[in-house]
């Protein structure tokens, strides 16, 4: 009878381990294989007042049948409130549904622009909402804390380290080993990598995110400047990439690019499609060939909402990112 009951004690406690159990890890090195080719997401709106940004499952789900591997989920406001967790556990899902791995990003933009120790601990309770709210989601689900640091915060490394310590002190109360992106000062360019202060309580499971031409090219700025691809206009890229190579091997840190555009697109779009299909096929290339995955900024210049259907004029330039144009191979990424 004393073997039974100890029996059913053993059962008991099992099953309570199991329901209460952390999803089980992955490490950097995977994650990073995992990632492959992805997209920048507007899912949210920029303010408070405007929170829902354009998102359908649909929308999901061609991306994934385009050929898309990850999505970094860009949010912006503050006040997350339950159905505002409902709506994202729901993009989650149907980004896993569709075998897209979801990154959560935060933009933090008042901090950003008054990094006072007020707008620091704002942030902090932030990513402990956050993580306490997808604390029983998979480990393909990571944080990406700050997108972008610029404004007064791009030439202030030390607190945005400090930031990053506290952020990933306070994520790990509830996800000790979920992925966590940090950023490098100074809009995120991998020059700022060699600043970046690994957080004590990274745990082994911390990845840095940089990005560059994250506007896209320029035909006349000399620090992006792409014209026809001449061999100094191809060297400027394979130098920002191999600082980050760089970084990479010494530290350990594995690394992945969260924002490059094809084309000018925020200053005129100078570029014919013809052109940015050329400029993409270099940087899927060199980053290929780094092992650094990336995100294409961003979904809702290439994709229509309204009608759920890739825009056609950039369907040509999809196709050459994203693999069903087979000159520019991509890595699968490893199941889980």
């Amino acid at each position: 009878m004393k073997e039974i009951k100890l029996t059913m004690l053993a059962a008991l406690l099992f099953c309570f381990a199991a329901m209460n159990a952390q999803p089980s890890s992955i490490t950097p090195t995977d994650y990073q294989k995992m990632l492959g080719r992805g997209l920048d997401a507007d899912w949210w709106g920029r303010s408070e007042k405007n929170k829902q940004g354009d998102y359908t499952e649909l929308a999901v789900a061609k991306f994934a049948r385009q050929g898309v591997q990850h999505i970094r989920i860009r949010m912006h406001h503050y006040n997350v409130t339950a159905q505002d967790l409902g709506r994202l556990k729901k993009q989650i899902a149907a980004c896993r549904h569709n075998g897209l791995v979801p990154v959560i990003a935060f933009s933090a933009k008042p901090y950003k622009e008054n990094p006072t120790s007020a707008e620091h601990e704002k942030v902090v309770k932030w990513w402990r909402k956050m993580a306490e709210a997808l604390k029983d989601e998979a480990s393909d689900v990571s944080f990406d804390l700050i997108i972008e640091p610029s404004h007064k915060l791009k030439k202030n490394p030390d607190e945005l380290n400090s930031l990053y310590d506290h952020c990933v002190t306070a994520i790990r109360e509830t996800n000790p080993h979920r992925i966590i992106f940090i950023a490098p000062q100074n809009l995120s360019h991998p020059e700022g990598l060699q600043n970046l202060v690994i957080p004590q309580d990274g745990n082994g499971f911390i990845m840095a995110e940089w990005h560059f031409y994250a506007a896209g090219p320029d035909k006349s700025n000399p620090k992006k400047l792409w014209t026809t691809g001449t061999d100094a206009e191809k060297q400027l890229i394979r130098e920002r990439i191999e600082i980050a190579r760089q970084w990479q091997e010494i530290t350990g840190i594995r690394t992945w690019v969260g924002a490059w555009m094809p084309g000018n697109y925020n200053k005129g779009n100078h570029y014919t499609v013809e052109e940015q299909v050329i400029f993409a096929d270099f940087m899927c290339r060199e980053l290929e060939k780094a092992g650094i995955p990336f995100a294409i900024n961003a979904d809702k210049i290439f994709y229509d909402y309204a009608t759920d259907q890739w825009k056609e004029a950039y369907i040509p330039l999809m196709d050459k990112i994203f693999g069903k144009d087979t000159s520019c191979p991509k890595k699968q990424h490893i199941p889980l």
